[in-house]
């Protein structure tokens, strides 16, 4: 399990602290002091509990240890007292403490409060790390570091699903920005008047039902980076606003007597060929050469075989952790399955089948069929002389789309007890749109009563 947890203390709190957190099957390291501690473990710890010993409120020399490594790595960390006082506790917060506790606190309190601190931490990888081991990209990633840490536009190209706003986060998080706002707004979700007034903003009055100011997400990342996700799908209009901000460096609102000056990074993504966009009269040249300074163009999970088995750990690992089950891996012949999948839907379909799989294994070991439809009473089929797995891995009667849409919908649902905004993360899919499904299927009479 990804997380690893430094305890330091000789207190009986702490090591009953510390036997909690291994039988929940948490890596714990522990020692009695710092007297016996690595620089090598501090760096690679995700939490760090420490003991303080009496009268070390007053000259925590622990702090300066820790700060010295928490240069080259990034930690929280969880102070214990056997006694102290408000500014006591003030202070180690003040000084970057996750928590400050005492060792009177009951221990189930304690075990949260460190699994706090670690969820913290995975939130972090989850969100903000785009996980890689193809040569090519880890190569990519070296370079953008370089890049982030100047304010010329990027342009990530690639299909849907390969991850591009995580890298959008990898090149805000290496810029001199990163304390500043990462703002991302998707420009194919909103019609053209909605998309405006969300880009640039609008005084109050400017149109029927403007009943106040409001900024737009433009004049929001002022000071850090704004993402428009499917840039490509952004009216001509808006187009020839966005590259006034570009060229001006400053927004007009809706309604608005003067123009707004702003310092914002501009990173765009595509999924769309741009180039042929631009030649047919689609997306403005003068934009196109305005936003592409730098284009990374991200290849899809199928031309990324080392990271299909990687992901799936990563997943797998996730997953079984938020969910409480104890899986321990894939079987032989589902991790043929995954390396020869063609993954139409790419990252994100991986972790939708990975998070499915989950839910709903109930061995040791994930299956193909786990992977594929475990609602299904066949067993699929591993032979495969390609990789398109469309057909050699689950024989059916073919059904209309509206039937298999619907019969998805219903076991998704089932395999997140109801919960409509997991079932539609599984699905992929908004739950504005499964709810619009749902209440479709019930106007016509096909949804069960238990839904």
């Amino acid at each position: 399990m990804k997380g690893n947890i430094l305890i330091i203390g000789e207190a009986t709190e702490v090591k009953l602290l510390r036997d909690a957190l291994k039988e929940r099957g948490l890596a714990v390291c522990y020692h009695p002091g710092l007297e016996d501690l690595k620089k090598e473990e501090l760096k690679k710890c995700d939490v760090l509990v420490y003991q303080l010993k009496p009268g070390e409120d007053k000259a925590p020399k622990f702090l300066e240890k820790i700060e010295k490594v928490k240069k080259e790595s990034t930690f929280n960390f969880i102070v214990l007292a056997e006694e102290s006082s408000v500014e006591s506790a003030v202070y180690f917060i003040k000084r970057g403490a996750f928590d400050f506790k005492l060792l009177s606190t009951p221990l189930d309190l304690l075990e949260k409060t460190v699994l706090f601190a670690l969820e913290e931490k995975r939130i972090f990888w989850e969100e903000d790390t785009f996980l890689t081991r193809n040569p090519k990209l880890l190569k990519i990633l070296e370079k953008l570091k370089g890049v982030a840490q100047s304010n010329v536009p990027v342009l990530l190209v690639g299909e849907s699903g390969t991850g591009k706003e995580l890298l959008s986060r990898f090149i805000h998080k290496h810029s001199p920005r990163k304390n500043g706002p990462f703002v991302a707004i998707n420009c194919a979700a909103l019609p053209e008047s909605l998309l405006e007034s969300e880009l640039f903003g609008y005084e109050k009055g400017a149109f029927s039902g403007a009943t106040y100011q409001k900024k737009g997400k433009i004049e929001i990342a002022d000071g850090g980076t704004l993402l428009l996700d499917e840039i490509t799908e952004m009216h001509p209009n808006l187009q020839s606003k966005l590259l006034r901000v570009l060229q001006e460096g400053e927004v007009d609102r809706l309604g608005g007597y003067h123009p707004i000056k702003v310092d914002v990074r501009i990173i765009s993504t595509t999924n769309r060929n741009i180039e042929k966009e631009v030649k047919e009269g689609r997306f403005r040249a003068d934009l196109y050469y305005r936003i592409n300074v730098i284009t990374v163009k991200i290849p899809p999970l199928r031309e990324r075989k080392e990271d299909i088995e990687f992901l799936a750990k990563h997943f797998l690992e996730r997953f079984s952790h938020a969910y409480h089950k104890k899986i321990k891996g894939f079987t032989e012949e589902a991790k043929k399955f995954l390396l020869n999948y063609n993954f139409p839907g790419n990252v994100r379909e991986l972790k939708n089948m990975i998070e499915r799989a989950v839910l709903t294994c109930q061995e040791e070991f994930i299956s193909v069929k786990d992977l594929t439809d475990p609602f299904s009473f066949d067993e699929p089929s591993c032979e495969s002389s390609g990789t398109d797995f469309d057909s050699n891995f689950i024989e059916s009667e073919i059904k209309p789309l509206e039937v298999l849409e619907r019969e998805a919908i219903l076991k998704a649902l089932k395999a997140c007890q109801g919960n409509k905004t997991k079932a539609a993360e599984l699905l992929g899919i908004t739950v504005r749109t499964l709810r619009n499904k749902l209440k479709l299927y019930r106007e016509q009479g096909l949804l069960p009563e238990e839904v």
